[in-house]
């Protein structure tokens, strides 16, 4: 009989996002008589929306470590350091494979003191570290980014494999940051269940809601993600402040989705540009299926990316979307496209903007407006990309080959 390979899976959180996702679609995948996975996180934050309910629906059973969350506490810290330590020497896995900067480092650390200690016990442990993104810029200040590189460029060192979810982000944890010898780091893009976004007559109820006196002539935009800085909602409330002083605001309406620390701050925001009757605050939504129906387009500002999962879930659903010309944003909506008056571009896949350009992103929404035959041409073409390259099959069978050459290295 095979032995079966033992993944401990560890990430931060199952907060909203990508990398919530693909931790509990991995863990559930990759339990079987050939695989066996032990998933660990910590709790979400009290702003932030929890996944936990996704993982109960796909019959994961995380071991949670209340220390081990978003925030950095040294004395958190040091607790989480000896629980996952803890951890290992009990289900003595195979593979060590961490996501999200935080356990990254406390997951990387804890396994490789047992190494160091006790070679004759752990010394075939193979470490994975997956950047879903990075924290390298716009994050924290030029002091603590430094210190975090440092950290990084340490534990690759000893980290076997370096996952990345998009060619550029290799680019620049390889050649930018020099974080990691590019023979370490695999490029391997996110997969997800995209089946269901195929769902009829999606979104009806919340156009309804949102759009009481409907009119093919206005437009439901909505901006998926946490309400924190480095998402950047101010760009999206300064470009709807510049289309209402265009006097073109009565063919929008337009929707913040997510919640965070800065929810109140942004309600205020919207409230001093005296834009606050076209800008609704749902906070989080779980039937994302049926949200995705009922947008119009997709908006994304944010100052830094990995793969953004809402870009992916929005053409998936066939939705048009605009967003900020950063991280792997442009390996997923395409590099070759037409300079629109030298204002954005739109690419095959959607439409990218400079970054923290609100006016150039106000022109991209009224050019959507006023080319909606063009622009579902190009959703078209982007749904059926995402439906080629993000499914989970392509994921796991990816993930599948990297641990069985992780694990026949000698």
């Amino acid at each position: 009989m095979i032995k079966p390979i033992r993944i401990l899976r560890i990430i931060a959180r199952l907060n909203i996002g990508g990398p919530a996702i693909q931790a509990i679609s991995l863990t559930r995948e990759l339990s079987n008589d050939l695989h066996k996975t032990l998933l660990v996180c910590g709790n979400v934050g009290p702003d932030e929306g929890d996944m936990i309910y996704l993982a109960q629906e796909q019959g994961v059973k995380p071991l949670l470590i209340p220390e081990l969350g978003r925030e950095i506490s040294f004395t958190e810290d040091i607790r989480c350091f000896f629980r996952i330590r803890e951890i290992i020497k009990h289900f003595r896995p195979d593979i060590i494979h961490t996501h999200t900067a935080k356990a990254g480092s406390l997951g990387r650390l804890a396994a490789l003191s047992l190494i160091f200690i006790n070679r004759g016990r752990f010394k075939d442990i193979r470490l994975v570290h997956t950047f879903h993104g990075h924290i390298f810029h716009d994050y924290f200040s030029k002091a603590k980014t430094t210190v975090f590189i440092l950290i990084e460029k340490f534990l690759s060192r000893f980290t076997d494999r370096i996952i990345v979810i998009s060619p550029l982000q290799k680019q620049d944890i390889c050649n930018k940051y020099g974080i990691a010898d590019p023979r370490k780091v695999s490029v391997i893009p996110l997969g997800f269940d995209l089946n269901r976004f195929i769902i009829d007559n999606p979104g009806k109820n919340i156009r309804e809601k949102y759009l009481p006196h409907q009119s093919k002539n206005v437009l439901l935009v909505g901006i998926i993600g946490r309400l924190t800085r480095i998402k950047n909602h101010h760009m999206f409330l300064d470009a709807v402040k510049i289309l209402k002083d265009n006097g073109r605001i009565n063919h929008f309406k337009f929707l913040i989705i997510g919640d965070g620390e800065l929810k109140q701050e942004l309600m205020r925001y919207a409230v001093e540009s005296g834009i606050q009757d076209v800008v609704s605050f749902p906070g989080w939504q779980k039937d994302m299926p049926d949200l995705y129906g009922a947008l119009d387009v997709v908006v994304i500002t944010s100052l830094n990316e990995g793969t953004p999962v809402t870009l992916i879930e929005s053409m998936a659903s066939g939705k048009p979307v605009i967003a900020t010309d950063v991280g792997g944003v442009p390996d997923l909506l395409g590099f070759e496209g037409d300079r629109i008056s030298d204002h954005f571009v739109l690419a095959p896949y959607g439409i990218l903007v400079p970054s923290g350009n609100a006016g150039m992103l106000a022109k991209a929404l009224i050019f959507v407006l006023e080319h909606q035959d063009l622009i579902q041409r190009k959703s078209k073409q982007a749904k059926d990309f995402v439906f080629k390259r993000f499914t989970i099959k392509r994921l796991v069978s990816d993930m599948k080959s990297s641990y069985s050459e992780l694990m026949n290295c000698s």
